[in-house]
């Protein structure tokens, strides 16, 4: 019963997108237990008023209780009988068409089960939109009963939401697009603050090997793997970078005329921290957990990589 209902709501729901949005062309559907998914063609972004009036449509026309009608028709005569019908019709290998219609609303081409009613359906609703590529869409959706529990949950989500933003309902999406303006430019802040303090790091002669060891705190990971990345490409070079926020993050790299397996050293610092990392041999990285004297272990950690970058000599 499930699937016959998901099937003509989602017939009902993309013809009510189309009318909201005529640009739109239906690329397949996927009707499953799990998940139910419309996948769409459109050449541009959808705007949540707008999936909001083809959803208000849907159920309209569902509460109408509008007949769903079997039709079979010579596959010559479709386009003139029906006119308004979605159809591939160089995809119809028979002679015949079998098409379904919601009762003055919508036509199409279809060999799947179906209600006699539309209001068997009860309810739709859209529960997740992605994008999938440059002008391609996933849409979820529900019906039924499942529409009406995942209706209620969302609804709890969004008053949670609004509890954490202390912020009205509609004043929600401004804040969200605030915060997220303001953490940009945190971040841009924070890579600035990254790349000034990393061009104050030095580099210890041992042996002729230039080692960096150090204990970097508030930097941007990113931008920290990438310079340890181009630190490397100097001859005689090893380095071990602590990365500490909420946990440690650790790199190990050396230059590839540097003899020594990277991941093993790797993983033996990082069983200090209840952690593992992986990489390659002469570049790799892992994390762990903050103990309560990690700065003791570092500086332990430090002595024996002084005696390890010595015996490479």
């Amino acid at each position: 019963m499930k699937d016959k209902r998901a099937h003509t709501g989602e017939h009902i729901f993309f013809r009510s997108l189309s009318k909201v949005i005529p640009e739109v062309s239906l690329d397949k559907i996927s009707i499953k237990e799990e998940k139910n998914a419309l996948y769409i063609t459109y050449p541009g972004a959808f705007s949540w008023e707008k999936l909001l009036e083809a959803e208000k449509l849907t159920n309209k026309i569902i509460l109408e209780d509008r007949k769903v009608i079997v039709h079979n028709c010579e596959k010559e005569d479709v386009i003139n009988k029906f006119p308004d019908i979605r159809i591939k019709l160089e995809r119809i290998q028979t002679k015949e068409v079998r098409i379904i219609e919601v009762e003055d609303y919508d036509y199409a081409a279809c060999s799947g089960e179906h209600v006699n009613s539309t209001k068997e359906i009860e309810f739709f609703l859209l529960t997740k939109v992605n994008k999938t590529g440059e002008d391609s869409y996933r849409l979820e959706f529900e019906v039924a009963e499942k529409a009406k529990e995942e209706a209620l949950n969302l609804s709890k989500i969004a008053l949670a939401s609004m509890e954490i933003l202390q912020s009205a309902p509609e004043n929600v999406e401004r804040t969200i697009s605030n915060l997220l303006k303001d953490n940009e430019k945190y971040r841009q802040n924070l890579t600035e603050f990254s790349q000034k303090s990393f061009e104050s790091i030095s580099a210890k002669n041992v042996s002729g090997v230039k080692l960096y060891f150090e204990t970097l705190k508030g930097l941007d990971r990113k931008l920290v793997i990438k310079e340890a990345g181009e630190l490397i490409e100097e001859s005689k070079t090893f380095l071990v970078f602590f990365l500490i926020d909420d946990g440690i993050f650790v790199i190990c790299g050396r230059s590839q005329d540097v003899n020594f397996d990277m991941r093993t050293l790797l993983n033996s610092i990082l069983s200090n921290f209840g952690g593992r990392g992986g990489g390659r041999d002469n570049f790799a990285q892992g994390g762990g957990s903050l103990t309560d004297n990690y700065e003791a272990t570092i500086k332990e950690i430090e002595k024996e990589i002084e005696k390890i970058v010595s015996s490479l000599v």
